[in-house]
């Protein structure tokens, strides 16, 4: 049996009497999709630092794929993980064309822009995988948010990572392409094996497609698998009074239907029931 590919061990940021994260277990396997939810300032966006070694833990170790996150081992292990921070890069002001920025993801990719990259079909290969190949000669300023943003992951899958980490991919696109990303995201994870851990302010939109949900403030409060009902009392804990009753799909992870529907109802049946709460975020 393989070992997980991450590992969070008794974490803990911040000073003692106020921590940002607090005594964080967490494992996740090979091809697991791990969304997480939680009200702002919960320590999401710490916590996905935390992962990929750009913030040092106060308490508490990381293991990746079954090796302890240390001095010697850090360049190795933090090589086969990428990072899709939730403040974007400035090259959508730049006069770039797409495969240039997809270039940007090796680590041997240097020299002038005019030169043929020796990695070209790599690069190739990455577009094709997140539907952006027709656009590879295109100025990445002419594209949408949405094709952006898949340019921005072809950019981390070049290096054919084993993690991946995303902050809030989705929050600046509209519901279909959000869509079209959360599909792109299972399908990395059921074809390549990758695990991916995504924050997202909204467990309805990400609900068809994560394999778990783990409710995060400060310390995690519940760790939800695919079926599974997350009590109300948990989104008490997490966001005091700030919650309401909202209607979208019956079927979302987590959720508790109102008396007389059930929870497997058809996708995308638009039912009344509890769980969304009201302000949410990084």
């Amino acid at each position: 049996m393989s070992a997980p590919a991450i590992r969070l061990n008794h974490i803990a940021f911040g000073p003692p009497a106020a921590r940002i994260l607090d005594h964080i277990d967490l494992q996740l396997d090979a091809g697991h999709f791990l969304g997480i939810v939680g009200p702002n300032g919960a320590g999401k966006s710490t916590l996905l630092h935390i992962i990929c070694g750009l913030i040092e833990p106060d308490e508490g170790h990381i293991d990746l794929f079954g090796e302890c996150l240390s001095r010697n081992s850090r360049k190795r292990l933090l090589g086969q993980l990428r990072f899709l921070p939730q403040r974007q890069d400035g090259i959508a002001a730049m006069p770039i064309r797409v495969h240039h920025v997809v270039a940007m993801g090796l680590n041997a990719a240097h020299g002038p822009l005019w030169r043929k990259n020796p990695q070209r079909d790599i690069i190739e290969q990455a577009l094709e995988r997140t539907g952006m190949a027709a656009h590879a000669d295109t100025d990445f300023r002419a594209l949408s948010g949405g094709q952006q943003q898949r340019v921005r992951l072809a950019r981390a899958l070049v290096a054919s990572p084993r993690i991946l980490l995303l902050d809030e991919p989705a929050a600046a696109l509209d519901s279909p392409a959000q869509d079209k990303l959360y599909k792109l995201l299972r399908k990395l994870c059921d074809e390549m094996q990758m695990a991916i851990v995504m924050v997202e302010h909204d467990i309805a939109a990400i609900s068809d497609y994560v394999d778990s949900v783990a409710c995060l403030n400060r310390r995690i409060h519940h760790h939800a698998m695919h079926g599974e009902t997350i009590p109300e009392q948990v989104w008490h804990d997490m966001y005091g009074d700030h919650m309401h009753v909202m209607a979208h799909d019956a079927h979302c992870i987590g959720c508790e239907s109102n008396e007389g529907v059930p929870n497997d109802a058809a996708p995308h049946e638009s039912t009344p029931h509890k769980h969304t709460p009201h302000g949410t975020g990084t």
